[in-house]
């Protein structure tokens, strides 16, 4: 995931139209959201079929990226959501330093009542009446710092959440993995001192750049979360008293994922967010929650390594069955 893109290229969204609005704003900040409607939907209207949704979360360190960073969204969630005629929202929200975790957090808390109280309306007058939304069927995805998010929210929202996925997530943030400087690189990025991110910090202390920034569609702060991940930066911002931003820690003090499944895939060589991570999660899980129907799928290569996946692929299938039957399902719908 480090590659910088040549130039923005979108034609991966092309199946899709893609809607924007705010869904809040801080301090004269307004922070995005994303709509992607796929075409056949609205081409062939049915104004009795309600759409389920998919809420994904991009990635970034929570430090770069922005929601529909094109070479960071994974093609297999757009051809999810074109095979079933689903919605996929996708949100912006502060990075870091800028904000805290806490603020992320917060954002996310604030783009889910979004979701329930404002996207059926913005979307049915967007649409002229042609996509109506099902906020009942709902599955999470995330990438990477955007799969911390995700299973942040099933945890949230265990049942209003049908199923989560979570891809290369950060899940063990006491880990020394990202509490002490890293002795191997990160997949091919240059070794950035912290003295960058210090200097950064004190640009805005300084008011020389924003103090809110919610979206990097550029990837101009990258070397920022290299040198975030690479100088094990994270305790600042994941104090481990804040046990509410450690997964781990939220299961051990009885929080527990939606009951139609989880979905972890992670690359065994991944060099930015070890596999270790996730093996821990699926050992909690197992002691905490023995019953979840938790997949965790270990595939090789490094960070991303989903880029060219499909939804047929075996691993990916076999890993999404029961997740999407349970997100799908009309049963008990409003």
């Amino acid at each position: 995931m480090s590659q910088l893109p040549t130039a923005p290229d979108l034609s991966r969204f092309d199946q899709f139209e893609i809607l924007r609005t705010t869904y809040k704003t801080v301090l004269d900040h307004d922070i995005a959201v994303y709509v992607l409607v796929p075409k056949q939907v609205i081409s062939q209207p049915d104004e009795k079929e309600r759409r389920p949704l998919l809420l994904r979360i991009h990635g970034g360190g929570w430090i770069t990226a922005s929601a529909i960073f094109p070479d960071w969204f994974p093609p297999w969630v757009l051809e999810l959501a074109a095979r079933h005629s689903a919605v996929i929202v996708t949100p912006d929200y502060r990075l870091l330093p800028e904000a805290t975790m806490d603020d992320i957090v917060e954002d996310m808390e604030d783009f889910w009542n979004w979701v329930h109280d404002k996207l059926p309306t913005f979307i049915l007058e967007k649409t002229n009446g042609a996509v109506p939304v099902d906020t009942s069927r709902i599955m999470t995805a995330g990438d990477s710092a955007g799969g911390w998010l995700s299973l942040q929210l099933g945890l949230s929202h265990p049942d209003e959440i049908r199923a989560v996925t979570a891809a290369y997530p950060v899940v063990d943030t006491k880990s020394t993995d990202f509490t002490e400087p890293r002795t191997k690189p990160i997949t091919d990025a240059p070794l950035v001192p912290v003295s960058v991110f210090d200097e950064h910090r004190e640009k805005i202390r300084k008011g020389e750049i924003p103090s809110i920034i919610s979206a990097d569609e550029t990837l101009a702060r990258l070397h920022l979360m290299h040198c975030f991940l690479q100088n094990g930066l994270l305790p600042e911002f994941f104090p481990p008293e804040k046990r509410h931003l450690h997964i781990l820690d939220r299961l051990d003090d009885g929080a527990r994922f939606p009951r139609g499944g989880v979905l972890v895939s992670h690359g065994k060589d991944d060099t930015s967010v070890p596999v270790e991570g996730s093996t821990a999660l699926l050992e909690k899980v197992r002691n905490v929650d023995p019953s979840l129907n938790f997949h965790l799928e270990l595939q090789p290569g490094d960070h991303g390594f989903d880029g060219s996946s499909s939804i047929d692929d075996e691993w990916l299938s076999r890993g999404l069955k029961e997740l999407v039957a349970s997100w799908l399902s009309k049963e008990g719908q409003n």
